[in-house]
Order: structure tokens, then C-alpha cells, then sequence
């Protein structure tokens, strides 16, 4: 009971989190009810904002504006376990945003919080559902959050967890729903043949299809063969879906062969690398980066979201899907960037 105060007072604590805004400003059972869900709900063009502060910059206030973004994913905590506790597992939350900027007036937005898998296995999640609940409305309400009619759960659920999984969806859905608030889930290209979460809609997520922590992996991030395995189970999934495709790129660090981590800042120019073949870097001389040593003979392999790839993975998956919103993942202006304003365009048609 005590570790239960705890975590609410945590949450409570860092629900508060608040910097003065800049001047600048049921499960689906069948088709018939896949259908009658999809009818009721607005589509359009959406983006995830996952950073630890939200602060737009002009060029990303610029992108939402000529790319008619409705709807932002905003990402408020992840929930993940205490490291102070070795002896038994409390989730507590971590990496919560702070809000720099005031929120577009005009979206829709749909506060989003990641739980770590594990979770579901060590512990009785379904103690903490109100107490997450209460966070993010707590926050919702604390940051003057606009236009709040859903919140989404991210979770890489497996078939160990996903009953406990479910379960603390039911719960949570039930505590949203008296606020008339829906609720919806993430969904990776394995889970589609799964069972159906019970939930009022899903996120495909076309991204990270591949081994990340496989050195002969080419791209972990998107390979629309990878995407081929699963694309057909789409036709008999009875969730209404959404899809998400990625703009993000990272740099890949293996010692010995081993994965270490995933490095955001690194790039082909650093003067500590040198190439070995397509995408594969060594280090040529030892060096830090973000906080991490690097010894010389390690490999780096650079990852990025090749436009031809999403648009492969997006003719496969969306011939299956009617009145879906696209959402790209996510809103970064030094990775969109990479793309031009037509590319853009082309990932948001539907």
C-alpha cells in the first residue's frame, strides 16, 4: 500500500510539470461493427510528436499548416519499472514532457503514453489503470491540452502478456469512457494475427519491422518485404485501423557484433568513421557520443525511412483499408527535412 502512494504522488508530482507557454504561439466482434466504427470518426492527416518538450519550431509550424494536420499524437510519459526497486517491480512514469509552447488551438489531439511490455509480465498492472488514468488528465487539464476526445496506449504486447494487457485496456477504456473520452492502442505488423485488442481503434505501426539488434540486418526500420509477410492478415483484421509510417533515422552501434544502442546525433560526416560498404561504418578512432564510448573497430550501421520503401509498404497495406487517416512518425523538422514537399504529400494520400 505504501509503494501505491508512492506512485501516485509521482504521478501527481510530475502531472504538474508546466513551463509558461512562449508568446509564439469492445472489441470488434465483425466487419459489420469494423465499419460502423470507422463511419463515425473524422480522417485526416496526423502526426506523432514523441520528444521529452514541446516547443514547435517555425519550420514545424510551417509543416503542420501546409500539410492540413489535423490531429497530433502527443506523447505525455512512458511508464516503465523503478530501477530503485530491485526486490519486486512498481512501474513508475519517466521522460515527461514539458510543455514550452501552447498547443495549435485547431487539433485534435490525442495524448499517447508507451508501457514497457515487461510490465504486464512481473507485476499486477491492473492496480495502477485509475492512477494512470487520473495522470493524464491531470495533465491534460494542467497544460490547458486542446480537443482531448481519445488517448492511446503504446504497447509491444506479446502472447504471454496479452491477457494481462487487455485487461488493464478494459479497465482503462471503462475510466475514459465516463469522461466521454475513447480509447485506442498501437498495433505492430506481428499482432495483426492476433486476437483484437478491446479498444475503440488501432495504430498500425509500419516501422522497426526488422532486427535492430541483428548485425546483418540492412534496415531495421522499414523493408517493405518485411511488411509483405503481414499485409495480407489485414483484410480479416476486424479493428478499424489507422497507419503510421516513419521519417526518423538513426545509427545503429555494435561492439564485437553485439548491439550497444541506438545513437539519434550521429552522422556519416563524423571524423572518427570510416565507410566499409553501404550504410556500414567503423570506427576508425575511439570517441564519445551522447554520453556512450565508442572503441575504435566498432561498426556503425545508419539507418534511415527511404521514401521508395514507405511508399511500397503504404501500396501494400492501405488497399485493405477504407476511410483510415495517415500519421507520420514523427514531428521532427531535421528528419522531414529529408524529404521533399511532394514526397510528403504523396505518404499523406489516401
Amino acid at each position: 500500500m505504501k509503494r501505491y502512494f508512492l506512485f501516485l504522488s509521482i504521478l501527481l508530482l510530475f502531472a504538474s510539470c508546466k513551463q509558461k507557454p512562449a508568446d509564439v504561439h469492445q472489441e470488434s466482434a465483425n466487419v459489420h461493427q469494423k465499419q460502423g466504427q470507422e463511419a463515425t470518426r473524422k480522417h485526416c492527416n496526423a502526426v506523432y510528436y514523441w520528444k521529452t518538450t514541446f516547443r514547435l519550431s517555425a519550420e514545424e509550424q510551417d509543416f503542420l499548416t501546409s500539410h492540413q494536420i489535423e490531429r497530433l499524437y502527443l506523447r505525455y510519459f512512458d511508464v516503465v519499472r523503478d530501477p530503485d526497486f530491485q526486490s519486486e517491480v512498481l512501474p513508475v512514469p519517466e521522460a515527461t514532457l514539458w510543455f514550452m509552447d501552447s498547443i495549435p488551438s485547431h487539433l485534435e489531439v490525442i495524448p499517447t503514453v508507451f508501457i514497457d511490455n515487461n510490465l504486464f509480465k512481473d507485476c499486477d498492472m491492473s492496480q495502477y489503470a485509475e492512477l494512470l488514468v487520473k495522470r493524464i488528465l491531470t495533465m491534460t487539464q494542467t497544460n490547458d491540452v486542446p480537443n482531448v476526445r481519445e488517448v492511446q496506449l503504446d504497447c509491444d504486447w506479446t502472447q504471454t502478456t496479452e491477457d494481462a494487457y487487455f485487461s488493464f485496456l478494459r479497465q482503462v477504456r471503462s475510466l475514459l469512457k465516463v469522461k466521454s473520452i475513447e480509447l485506442s492502442t498501437t498495433i505492430r505488423l506481428h499482432q495483426l494475427r492476433t486476437k483484437v485488442p478491446p479498444v475503440k481503434r488501432g495504430v498500425l505501426m509500419c516501422y522497426n519491422t526488422g532486427g535492430v539488434r541483428n548485425p546483418q540486418t540492412d534496415n531495421s526500420i522499414l523493408n517493405a518485404n518485411d511488411v509483405a509477410l503481414y499485409a495480407k492478415n489485414i483484410q480479416s483484421y476486424s479493428l478499424p485501423l489507422d497507419v503510421a509510417y516513419p521519417t526518423f533515422s538513426w545509427a545503429v552501434w555494435f561492439s564485437g557484433n553485439e548491439f550497444q544502442a541506438l545513437l539519434r546525433d550521429l552522422t556519416t560526416e563524423n571524423e572518427h568513421l570510416t565507410p566499409i560498404k553501404e550504410n556500414r561504418y567503423k570506427v576508425k578512432k575511439s570517441f564519445y557520443q551522447e554520453g556512450k564510448y565508442l572503441s575504435a573497430g566498432d561498426e556503425i550501421r545508419f539507418e534511415s525511412s527511404d521514401f521508395e520503401q514507405i511508399m511500397q509498404a503504404k501500396k501494400m497495406l492501405e488497399k485493405s483499408l477504407k476511410n483510415y487517416s495517415v500519421i507520420i512518425y514523427h514531428l521532427d523538422y531535421n528528419n522531414l527535412s529529408k524529404y521533399t514537399e511532394n514526397e510528403i504529400s504523396e505518404i499523406f494520400a489516401r
